[in-house]
């Protein structure tokens, strides 16, 4: 018995593909009609579709130039360092700040704030409301319930709220917060949020800036700010304590005093000389203390807002084109890869 050959030559798969194309051609109101249905399946998603709403932030981060300049030589005369303080590499410098920003310190803190004033919502729970991952929570007693109205330190969350806070900064970095480059050159950094929500994306886009800036001002000025606290401490308690000789001296002093007594004139003396002793010592407190203060100034603002989104924001909806387009060739696609394994089966 010979043995079968189940090699195809290239004459037979050419015959089988214009027999293919022949047998689409005698189907071609059947796939007219599959394409209609998909416009139309896409001009009903056009109108029913949920619109989003996006809130955009473009801000510039404001750098100092390396060294200080005349600053610099002000404050060492004054004894301060500020080398390190102004100018130099940065944490917050390029590509740093893309990662920084949508960081987990960051995002859900944002996460954690009320809504607005008169509500106790917070982002959170707003956010489990608008994606319905409460709602799909229903049969599930340990997260049915779930909320975080109450949370006024991240510290002292359960194990379920930190895991299910965990969750949503998964999903809100992976789908719902970007971050980039507006324009490379220009060093314009943009952040947006686009979601179902007005309140969540605006306040979160806004709000995640604002903490953004705020960890910056922590990290960059964090040592200045700490020097200026405690010189302001010493400044206000030489301040106390030199009013308090001034009222000493004017006590100390005796009126009409025998000459041959010059023993009662010591309290006065020595009153006076601790008052000019702490006057000195005030002086140079104030003098630091001020200088400290306008290298704190130097540094901030750092996060220069160029463009908010305000409400109503923008609603992105598909087009109608592309619903229409999408809609149709889907559905003619699919009826085409049904001939074709129709026709597969028949041969």
């Amino acid at each position: 018995m010979p043995q079968q050959d189940d090699e195809i030559s290239l004459q037979e798969l050419l015959q089988k593909i214009k027999g293919f194309i022949a047998y689409i051609k005698s189907k071609w109101i059947s796939l007219l009609i599959a394409g209609i249905i998909g416009g139309l399946l896409g001009l009903g998603y056009y109108y029913f579709q949920t619109p989003k709403y996006t809130a955009t932030c473009t801000f510039i981060l404001e750098e100092k130039s390396a060294g200080g300049g005349g600053l610099a030589g002000l404050a060492s005369q004054f004894g301060f360092d500020v080398g390190g303080a102004i100018g130099g590499s940065s944490l917050f410098a390029g590509d740093n700040l893309l990662e920084i920003i949508p960081s987990k310190n960051i995002v859900e803190k944002v996460l954690l704030s009320k809504v607005d004033g008169s509500s106790q919502q917070t982002l959170a729970d707003l956010f489990l409301d608008l994606t319905k991952l409460k709602k799909s929570w229903a049969n599930k007693e340990r997260l049915a319930h779930i909320s975080f109205e109450q949370v006024q330190n991240p510290e002292q969350m359960s194990l379920v709220q930190d895991s299910v806070l965990n969750v949503i900064y998964g999903a809100v970095v992976k789908s719902y917060l970007s971050v980039d480059w507006a324009r490379k050159k220009a060093s314009l950094i943009k952040v947006s949020v686009t979601s179902k929500n007005e309140k969540f994306s605006k306040y979160l886009t806004e709000r995640v800036v604002q903490q953004s800036n705020n960890l910056y001002v922590h990290l960059k000025t964090g040592i200045s700010q700490a020097n200026v606290d405690r010189l302001q401490r010493r400044a206000d308690s030489l301040y106390a304590l030199l009013n308090n000789k001034s009222y000493q001296a004017a006590e100390s002093q005796v009126l009409n005093v025998n000459p041959a007594i010059k023993k009662a004139l010591v309290a006065t003396e020595i009153s006076a000389r601790d008052k000019t002793v702490i006057g000195t010592i005030y002086a140079e407190v104030v003098k630091n203390l001020e200088t400290s203060k306008i290298l704190l100034s130097q540094e901030m603002p750092v996060i220069q807002v160029l463009d908010m989104s305000e409400f109503p924001l923008t609603k992105v909806k598909s087009k109608l084109l592309i619903c229409l387009i999408t809609g149709s060739l889907t559905l003619f696609t699919l009826f085409l890869f049904y001939l074709l394994i129709k026709f597969i089966i028949k041969i």
